[in-house]
């Protein structure tokens, strides 16, 4: 487990199986409801894979944020991809900063995995997101597609 840090003011740190409920309280104002149950499980599949890390931001003790990233491969010649698979900000902490410091941290774990990029995807509803990642330098560069295989 990582140290301690701050970033801009909260402090980024692994998320542990005791943030569960946290965790599903995050997920839920994210759109994704579930129980703290279902999110152990959830950061017990994280955590099974090396290349993959949750991470919260706490300001003041108090869990306000989270990024989920995990490393994948890639076959063009740009190397591997750092791909931030959830990111969300407790609505009453957003637009003092909590975001901005997580992709940050995703950028760090992306650089100590010898990642050269840094991807996501983002609802095309999340129009507020989508002017957050272009201020913080994300391009638009491609359309995502997803079919539910259940």
């Amino acid at each position: 487990m990582m140290p301690l840090m701050t970033c801009a003011g909260p402090a980024i740190r692994d998320a542990t199986s005791a943030d569960a409920g946290e965790l599903a309280r995050l997920l839920a104002e994210l759109g994704y409801p579930c129980s703290a149950t279902d999110a152990e499980v959830q950061l017990r599949r994280f955590a099974a894979q090396p290349r993959s890390r949750v991470q919260l931001a706490e300001v003041a003790g108090r869990v306000v944020g989270l990024v989920a990233t995990h490393v994948v491969p890639r076959l063009d010649g740009d190397g591997p991809s750092c791909r931030i698979t959830d990111l969300v900000v407790s609505q009453a902490a957003r637009r003092s900063g909590i975001g901005t410091a997580l992709v940050a941290a995703a950028e760090q774990e992306a650089r100590r995995q010898a990642a050269p990029r840094l991807d996501l995807s983002s609802g095309e509803w999340r129009t507020d997101a989508h002017a957050f990642y272009a201020r913080l330098g994300f391009d638009a560069v491609s359309r995502g597609f997803t079919k539910r295989l259940r």
